[in-house]
């Protein structure tokens, strides 16, 4: 009797501890009893809300990660057009050596791309000196910083106006205007203007420093722009340039060192070789902002719902289309060393909460 008891006997698994009395048996791991009580508990089913839920958010992260993978392009993981990247979110939040030399930039670069204004403003001041012309030159002046730029350009075009028919020659006449089209040109650039003034505030003497600098950043066209100390040698050998304009590009005095400018060229010409792509760039990081609210999303509902738990629908197996376009930005654009990732994925849904 107990023979034929014995045979008919289920089958156990041969696992540690399984044959043992409960009081035998560990408290926790493998064999214990709180994992046989746990596997007698029936697991959760997952609300139908929380999957409805779940699968919008794996919609959305469907359609922008197809966008993302449009935008993307094999330029973008050039380390050149990387290191702009780092460096243009650097001086944008004032991070390390580049805190406050964003302004100083932007004022640098203007004075750059309109040098041809500025040299001309200033030799027509110096050459025609008749009484009409210093009126105008003295009203403009005046002017500068007290109006926004639709009154300026208003009430320099009606002075123009009033005066020209009171100058001599044809020449003189001739000037002015060429005059008058130089600074309308600067008051397209809201910072134009201003420059003109810091100019004039700080009797900078020689325009033609302008030029200078410009043919730098022309030189360094078909440079290294990674070759950070070959930039500086250059800074060195025109040095006298940047101290004439320090004061005018607000360069504080802690930071008036060949390295402060060649940092500033460096940039100046990143953004000339690499301006376009980044623009694309630009747009794929706004989608990847935007794709970065449902990936999150799709996160938490996986980790609120864990195995152990409940039952895994077969959805939240399904890989989370664009995290290789995300975690291939997320680590180009982090410091190794110091952790600190150059792009914030999470600005845009940080803003729009």
């Amino acid at each position: 009797m107990t023979k034929i008891t014995e045979n008919n006997q289920n089958p156990q698994p041969n696992r540690q501890n399984q044959g043992e009395s409960w009081w035998k048996r560990p408290v926790i791991g493998e064999g214990s009893i709180i994992e046989a009580l746990w596997n007698k508990s029936p697991k959760e089913e997952i609300s139908e809300t929380v999957m409805m839920l779940h699968n919008r958010e794996m919609m959305d992260v469907r359609v922008f990660a197809k966008t993302a993978a449009a935008i993307d392009n094999e330029k973008f993981c050039n380390e050149e057009f990387l290191q702009f990247v780092r460096i243009k979110y650097a001086i944008t939040r004032g991070l390390e050596e580049y805190r406050g030399l964003d302004h100083s930039i932007q004022l640098l670069q203007v004075a750059i791309e309109a040098k041809d204004s500025f040299i001309s403003i200033d030799q027509t001041e110096l050459r025609y000196r008749g009484s009409k012309q210093q009126d105008f030159y003295h009203y403009v002046e005046e002017r500068l910083n007290s109006e926004d730029k639709n009154a300026f350009r208003e009430n320099v075009s009606q002075q123009l106006e009033e005066l020209l028919p009171q100058v001599k020659t044809e020449e003189g006449r001739t000037a002015l205007k060429s005059y008058a089209k130089h600074l309308d040109q600067l008051s397209s650039n809201p910072l134009g203007l201003k420059l003109l003034s810091l100019f004039k505030t700080y009797e900078l003497a020689d325009y033609s420093i302008l030029r200078i600098i410009s043919d730098m950043i022309q030189g360094l066209n078909k440079y290294d722009l990674l070759n950070f100390n070959g930039i500086v040698s250059l800074v060195m050998v025109n040095y006298q340039v940047f101290e004439k304009l320090r004061k005018i590009i607000g360069v504080s005095s802690a930071q008036h060192n060949p390295e402060t400018y060649a940092r500033m060229l460096q940039y100046i010409a990143l953004s000339y070789r690499h301006g376009l792509s980044y623009m694309k760039f630009d747009e794929l990081l706004t989608v990847l902002k935007k794709w970065s609210k449902p990936y999150h999303a799709i996160l938490g509902i996986r980790e609120q719902h864990p195995a152990e738990q409940y039952k895994q629908p077969k959805e939240f197996s399904e890989p989370i289309p664009g995290v290789d376009i995300y975690e291939k930005y997320k680590r180009s654009l982090t410091n190794p060393k110091t952790g600190m990732v150059y792009v914030n994925f999470n600005e845009l849904n940080e803003e729009n909460s």
